[in-house]
């Protein structure tokens, strides 16, 4: 999809894609912070819990309704703040793409909390079942939307529809299973809470992984927008390899660490030992073949150094170490750390920015020291004994 979008619409068509994408994918991103929290909840809400909450005996908070009040009041945000980002980002010609921002965002809450469920009650085959019906679907609309010669808006639409078609799907096939599971001990308030801290690392890493190019996109002009497109193609080309299937398994980590905290750190180490070694290979073949290959692929207008896209993976491989020492804290319930790991992260990410290199190397640099510090204060969270109070850092 990446190629046909990049090929048919040129470098600076793909790059107001891209922003649209990455304006949409922000928010959803910020959402995840919701399927986690819910993860989290339902995985530690025993049986007995469940019986009591559904029965009256104990005060519990539906999912559903929490994700319905969540989803108005993000699609309001989202519309309400639309005038200080979207022209900006995405120009005054198609600064209306907000609207598909904020009417995406709110279906995602729905997603969000289903998926959360689905994590903590392990029903793994239907959570793989709305994460590939949602990807497939927005590739066959997008794809399809290209081949009828269809406009921005065209495909801002088929963005945005596999999420409610997903959802919809997953319910029908097992609408008991998961809607038993839907309602969780913890109280309304707490949930929010615990939600909001989630959320505001999820905000954080929105911001170096899906929204980074929206982020980009302020520090450069619309005039630049090819530029801005071969730099934002580079940056998601070399993260899916690491990113993808890290995400894909976060809630899993987070359920497996709630019920085995005795194999934390003999997991932790496997697998970012793993994702070391798996990096190395992959930033050397970026470094040997990758202007290249890109180049052959993507056409002449992909304009990026070997030494860009290498580093590009490196930090790629940061960001995924960073997730999996979250997955680890966030199941201890130290939900404070776990928020001030990712916000370290991505205020020194943005920080960075700033520094006076050319876009790539600084955009290069920025996420891999970010992520780098944030896995340091994750690690220590992790070694520190536990307190009354392991919300709070």
């Amino acid at each position: 999809m990446t190629w046909r979008v990049f090929v048919e619409a040129g470098a600076a068509g793909y790059g107001i894609f891209s922003v649209f994408w990455s304006a949409l994918f922000l928010v959803v991103g910020v959402l995840f912070g919701v399927q986690q929290e819910a993860t989290r909840a339902v995985a530690q809400t025993d049986a007995e819990s469940v019986r009591a909450v559904v029965d009256g005996r104990r005060r519990g908070t539906s999912l559903i309704v929490f994700s319905l009040v969540l989803a108005v009041v993000v699609v309001v945000v989202v519309i309400a703040t639309s005038p200080l980002w979207a022209p900006a980002s995405l120009g005054a010609d198609d600064a209306g793409l907000a609207w598909f921002v904020a009417i995406g965002a709110g279906f995602n809450c729905l997603v969000a909390a289903a998926s959360g469920v689905m994590a903590g009650a392990g029903l793994w085959r239907q959570l793989a079942a709305i994460v590939a019906l949602d990807g497939v679907l927005r590739v066959v609309l997008v794809l399809a939307v290209l081949a009828s010669g269809g406009s921005i808006v065209a495909l801002a639409i088929a963005v945005i529809l596999p999420f409610p078609l997903a959802l919809a799907a997953v319910l029908a096939s097992a609408p008991r299973a998961i809607l038993s599971r839907a309602r969780v001990a913890d109280g309304m308030g707490a949930l929010a809470a615990n939600t909001g801290r989630t959320m505001l690392a999820a905000s954080a890493t929105a911001v170096l992984i899906n929204g980074f190019p929206l982020v980009l996109s302020f520090f450069t002009t619309s005039a630049a927008h090819a530029g801005l497109g071969s730099l934002v193609l580079a940056v998601t080309l070399t993260r899916a390899p690491i990113l993808v299937p890290l995400t894909a398994l976060s809630s899993f980590l987070v359920n497996r660490f709630s019920h085995h905290p005795e194999r934390v750190g003999r997991t932790l180490v496997l697998i970012i030992g793993g994702l070391a070694a798996f990096a190395a290979v992959l930033c050397l073949c970026a470094l040997l073949f990758g202007v290249p290959v890109m180049r052959f692929v993507f056409g002449a207008e992909f304009d990026l150094d070997a030494g860009s896209l290498s580093a590009l993976v490196g930090s790629a491989a940061l960001i995924g170490a960073l997730s999996v020492t979250g997955s680890a804290v966030l199941a201890r319930g130290r939900h404070g750390w776990y928020a001030v790991g990712w916000v370290t992260a991505s205020l020194i990410t943005l920080a960075l920015l700033f520094v006076p290199l050319p876009l790539a190397p600084r955009a290069a640099l920025a996420l891999a020291a970010g992520p780098a510090i944030g896995l340091i204060v994750h690690l220590a969270a992790l070694r520190r004994r536990p307190v009354a109070l392991e919300g709070n850092p």
